[in-house]
């Protein structure tokens, strides 16, 4: 396509949005307030629908993209109905909310004079949408960019017609779009399955962080005291289970003098019911739940901690996910201590100085423990061209580019 003489445009569909409080949500919103000489428009659903906690330091720093939010409201009933518990719809609930979405963005090519359309998934119901646009505007570049698996998720459950409905979609998706992005190369060949003609329009972008969001200067960040402060991010789901770190700590040997106090934020678990009795006894350990906090607060306590934990699903053969904690442990600058199995977290972790252990195996993590608590876990800045990938001006601009060759 010819140059444009002006700005580039773009419209961007996806239902993770600040300030709906979400790892997604806030990986959009890095990504998109980032991208330089570009106006970004995006469509959402209205504040409350997809996440009932709201982050508003982050809702504010979202609205500095350079272009308009636009917040799609639904019916109270759909409201009602995407919050019934284990509801069976794939690729996911928020596909009832479709309609209204797609009226939305639809209205608003129809009106404006957009140069290109962005879906963003998690959730792929936001790349239906997309399909549907495609078909109406053919002429206007696609870019549709996935976060998850979609079919052939290890942590969903086949459900009669639904999920071969939904594979079929996924299917049209990507022959549609005009390009493909992924946040690793393990997750592009889940999807695209070494098929020639998905290859030659599929791009690698990570997830990034933003340097501008971290509060604390190097100087300020904890460091030489007699208590190890380990502090984890996140919920526990699925196969993701604390069970095993709270077993090694049970066991792991504290050096004299030292004690170790582990932090845990993020949605409340089972497995924490005991923890205030757990260690009343043991004046060298301790482990708090301090409950769900705002983003910019949470990264702002990774770059107070000693040791910043993350703990993956077990499994059998290598990981592809990329979970956004990681990329905001990078921006802390922190040690890292990844429960994982092999792949690209443990890929990570290793190449920013970091220590793996088999989320399976209590001796494994014990022994992992006890070399951070014997202070032989440091944060390593010889890779510091590895972890400028990352930074979200870097990622931003490699997204600016694709733009740039799509229009």
């Amino acid at each position: 396509m010819a140059a444009l003489s002006r700005m580039p445009s773009v419209l961007v569909i996806g239902y993770c949005f600040p300030p709906s409080a979400s790892p997604e949500a806030f990986v959009t919103a890095k990504l998109l307030k980032n991208i330089k000489d570009c106006e970004v428009d995006v469509v959402t659903l209205a504040d409350g629908n997809v996440s009932e906690i709201l982050d508003h330091e982050m809702g504010r720093y979202a609205d500095g993209i350079n272009g308009k939010v636009y917040r799609v409201s639904v019916p109270k009933y759909l409201q009602r109905l995407t919050r019934m518990p284990r509801l069976p719809l794939r690729p996911d609930r928020w596909s009832l909310l479709n309609h209204h979405v797609l009226k939305t963005a639809a209205g608003l090519i129809e009106q404006g004079n957009y140069d290109c359309l962005i879906t963003r998934s998690q959730y792929h119901s936001a790349h239906l949408v997309g399909l549907k646009i495609k078909a109406k505007f053919p002429d206007l570049p696609w870019v549709a960019c996935f976060s998850d698996p979609w079919s052939r998720a290890d942590h969903q459950k086949n459900v009669t017609f639904f999920s071969a409905w939904s594979d079929r979609q996924e299917k049209k998706v990507l022959a549609a779009a005009d390009r493909l992005v992924f946040p690793s190369s393990g997750l592009k060949n889940h999807f695209i399955n070494d098929l020639p003609e998905l290859e030659t329009k599929s791009s690698v972008l990570p997830h990034s962080f933003d340097t501008e969001i971290y509060k604390l200067s190097p100087e300020t960040r904890g460091g030489g005291d007699e208590t190890l402060l380990a502090r984890l991010f996140g919920s526990f789901y699925g196969t993701r289970s604390p069970d095993v770190l709270f077993a090694a700590i049970d066991q792991m040997q504290i050096p004299a003098g030292r004690k170790f106090r582990l932090e845990l934020y993020g949605p409340w678990h089972s497995a924490y019911d005991d923890l205030d009795e757990r260690y009343a006894a043991d004046p060298q350990k301790s482990i708090i739940y301090q409950g769900h906090i705002p983003h910019l607060e949470a990264l702002n306590k990774m770059q107070q901690a000693h040791l910043l934990l993350l703990v993956d699903a077990p499994g059998k053969g290598k990981s592809f996910y990329l979970p956004s904690k990681i990329v905001d442990y990078i921006g802390a600058k922190r040690p890292v201590l990844a429960l994982c199995r092999e792949g690209l977290i443990a890929d990570i972790t290793r190449k920013i100085g970091g220590v793996v252990a088999d989320p399976a195996d209590v001796n494994d993590v014990r022994r992992a423990l006890e070399m951070c608590a014997a202070k032989q876990c440091v944060y390593s800045d010889i890779n510091m061209d590895f972890v400028q990938e990352f930074e979200a001006g870097n990622v931003a601009g490699e997204f600016r580019s694709l733009i740039e060759e799509l229009i």
